[in-house]
């Protein structure tokens, strides 16, 4: 069936310049833009709150410092989403070629966003794969996750994508210029040399491996975590007689429970740009530079306002579900309006 759409691309090429010519393109990135931009700020607001709260209780818990993991790498997605109301805002569009302006866009927007978007992901599979394990071995979990080793991981994980998605800038500049003889105007073309398209294929087969990856052990991990999450509650409920054991119990429950919301909110926002990066692993034209270039844009500036929403719930889902993370936050918010009627 995909063979069958590449060969007919340019049949179809005339059809899909009328549903997303210019001007509408134009409408739809500059809307999505601004959508973009006050989920973002709101994200990031959201998410230094939630790094606060997760210093303040301490590491004594491994587990805090994933969640503090996994809001930093929220914090850099939502940051970068933000930027593209910058890029595309009407003095941009109006001064600066289209080109120029997706290119720019690309490299300045998109691809961090993507960069942290995927640190979050792996993040969330650490914590995922430790409450497994808290869950089906609580007696060797103490030696077998350690905060060491858990911050070691998370350091691999951003240093790791991070350089993957650097490899993909260098070659990047200024290959030549265009002269517009009606407007007597001469302008640089920035785009990719042959040397960023070669580093940029090898950036991109390491990128597209860790993207059709880590979706599908995330949905199996936080799968075995549930069964096994079930299984252990009903046990411990009926062997659970001592006070002491009831309330360890619950606790571990709660901080279960938050584990596997935030698993499967992320599963459910990350459904579709999974999807998105299978079409463009199976249809090259896909892309930026390809056939369907402007249905690609299109696409990708909804996909991010879902990728934002994602970002965003964890706090949400700490709030209504973490007695300790509402007193922790209560007890910052009450010192700091002290601190505000001293001055």
């Amino acid at each position: 069936m995909f063979g069958d759409v590449i060969t007919n691309a340019s049949s179809s090429e005339y059809e899909l310049e009328l549903l997303l010519h210019d001007d509408l393109l134009t409408t739809i990135v500059f809307v999505n833009a601004i959508i973009s931009a006050v989920i973002g700020l709101a994200g990031v607001v959201l998410n230094l709150i939630n790094i606060t709260v997760f210093i303040k209780m301490g590491f004594g818990e491994f587990t805090n410092i994933s969640l503090l993991c996994l809001a930093v790498a929220d914090v850099g997605s939502l940051l970068f989403l933000s930027g593209v109301v910058v890029v595309y805002n009407p003095l941009m569009l109006q001064t600066a070629d289209a080109d120029l302006l997706s290119t720019m866009c690309y490299l300045t927007v998109a691809v961090p966003h993507v960069c942290f978007s995927e640190i979050s992901g792996c993040c969330n599979i650490v914590l995922a794969l430790e409450r497994f394990l808290c869950i089906a071995v609580p007696h060797r979990v103490k030696s077998l996750v350690t905060s060491k080793r858990v911050v070691l991981v998370n350091v691999f994980i951003f240093v790791y994508i991070i350089l993957v998605k650097l490899i993909g800038y260098i070659g990047y500049g200024i290959p030549g210029t265009t002269y517009n003889s009606p407007n007597n105007s001469t302008a640089a073309t920035f785009g990719p040399t042959a040397l960023s398209k070669m580093l940029d294929s090898i950036s991109t087969i390491i990128d597209n491996f860790t993207q059709l990856t880590t979706f599908p052990l995330m949905i199996g991990v936080t799968a075995m975590t549930i069964r096994i999450f079930k299984k252990a509650t009903s046990w411990r409920l009926s062997v659970t007689s001592s006070s002491q054991g009831t309330t360890m119990s619950k606790r571990e429950t709660k901080l279960s429970k938050i584990v596997i919301t935030i698993s499967i909110v992320y599963i459910v926002c990350n459904t579709p740009p999974f999807l998105a990066t299978w079409v463009i692993f199976l249809i090259p034209d896909f892309s930026l530079t390809g056939s369907y270039r402007e249905l690609f844009i299109a696409t990708f500036t909804v996909l991010f306002n879902i990728d934002a929403i994602n970002s965003i719930l964890p706090f949400l889902i700490y709030l209504n579900m973490s007695t300790k993370f509402k007193e922790t936050l209560k007890t910052l918010t009450l010192n700091r309006f002290r601190y505000s009627n001293k001055q």
